[in-house]
């Protein structure tokens, strides 16, 4: 996917060029991959450039995908978990996207709490406890069963300047990538991950006020976090944040306005204070949210879904002078598509934002390792041809 030239802009003022609107040498590129699919495409499409890491995550693909080896099958499903970071950065880079994470900067992720021969059970840095279901660390008794609990709930220590230090040392060894940190607002990780969704959304109507302290509290631990990363390093943040069902919104738009678009707009705020991109990542339909993400001064939207109901070609005619849309590569639909099927659909949305400008060309979402091989090579041939000015619009 990469493409050289001596003349060529680097990823960070490649990335800062789009967000302002201003020429840029080729649209900037955005890889975003759930560990499992990485260390499949590691084990059988393109290796990583670290030979050593690569074949480690080839060997964990294989033991889980083959259901070989000693471990019991819930932590051969967990350990690509560990890879979350590489896939993202390191192995991002190899695939010649410009944009590569940073991983979350706390130290203490969790622990594992079962017992030997128990299922895996681990809990998370906020107190939820996680088990394995399928692919995924997914919730099975979070941390909050009370508005009590909410207000009392302990949140992470950012004191620490290990996770600070590798951000450092990341960015030293990558001066020319646009890196991004990451963060949480103050809707989707507090109502999928702290607490049970219906529980949380009637609270919005039956404890308001201690909603909207806990939020406030939230939003300024995150806003720390940010602020050290972009100081560390980081050229963007990246606040994960979901409002968006499939075609309408988790919330009404009022509510979303009362309760979650303050915090939004101070964390964006906080993010160009630092001197750093603010992106979010909002999956469902967002549409009704546009307006007023364009008030708030974000940056970057990732990752607009055409299976949600998001028309991109409707959004950035409205909207692509202000926003940037960090989409194209529709990886959900993408693997229901022959290899023709998505070619075109990616040569499209590339039509639709070129390098004009406020056009980022990244996956509408974490693509899973259950997409069809041919499909995943034909993305990365795809994307390689548009890198290389072979379809310039």
């Amino acid at each position: 996917m990469t493409v050289a030239s001596s003349d060529a802009m680097t990823s960070r003022e490649r990335v800062r060029a789009t967000v302002l609107g201003q020429p840029v040498d080729r649209v900037p590129v955005m890889t975003y991959l759930n560990p499992h699919a990485g260390c499949r495409m590691m084990s059988e499409i393109r290796p990583a450039s670290d030979a050593a890491h690569s074949a480690m995550c080839a060997k964990l693909w294989e033991d889980y995908s083959q259901q070989q080896g000693t471990l019991p099958e819930d932590v051969r499903a967990f350990l690509p978990i560990m890879q979350l970071k590489y896939v993202n950065s390191e192995y991002a880079l190899d695939l010649g996207a410009d944009l590569a994470a940073l991983g979350l900067p706390i130290p203490d992720m969790g622990h594992q709490i079962s017992g030997e021969g128990e299922p895996l059970r681990v809990r998370d840095l906020f107190g939820t406890v996680r088990g394995m279901v399928g692919s995924y660390l997914e919730v099975l008794e979070p941390a909050v069963k009370s508005i009590q609990d909410l207000v009392d709930l302990p949140l992470p220590d950012n004191s620490s300047d290990e996770p600070f230090a590798a951000i450092r040392k990341f960015r030293a060894e990558h001066p020319d990538a646009c890196l991004y940190g990451e963060s949480f607002g103050v809707q989707d990780l507090p109502s999928t991950n702290l607490w049970e969704m219906s529980e949380f959304m009637l609270a919005l109507y039956d404890y308001p006020d201690e909603v909207k302290q806990f939020q406030a509290r939230f939003n300024e631990n995150m806003i720390e976090l940010s602020r050290k990363q972009v100081e560390a390093g980081a050229d963007v943040i990246f606040i994960y944040d979901d409002y968006g069902a499939s075609n309408a919104p988790l919330t009404s738009v009022k509510m979303w306005l009362e309760f979650t678009y303050p915090h939004l707009k101070k964390h964006i705020e906080a993010i160009h204070d630092a001197g750093a991109i603010a992106m979010l990542h909002s999956c469902g339909h967002q549409l009704p949210f546009l307006e007023y993400y364009i008030e708030a001064e974000l940056d970057i939207l990732q990752s607009f879904q055409p299976k949600a109901g998001n028309d991109f070609e409707k959004a950035y005619e409205t909207f692509g002078d202000r926003l940037t849309f960090c989409t194209g590569i529709d990886v959900q639909q993408g693997e229901r598509m022959t290899p023709k099927e998505l070619r075109e659909d990616i040569l499209s949305a590339y039509r639709i934002g070129g390098r004009n400008g406020h056009h980022i060309l990244g996956f509408t979402h974490m693509l899973q390792h259950t997409m069809p091989s041919e499909n995943i090579r034909t993305i990365l041939d795809t994307v390689g041809e548009i890198q290389a000015g072979l379809h310039d619009v």
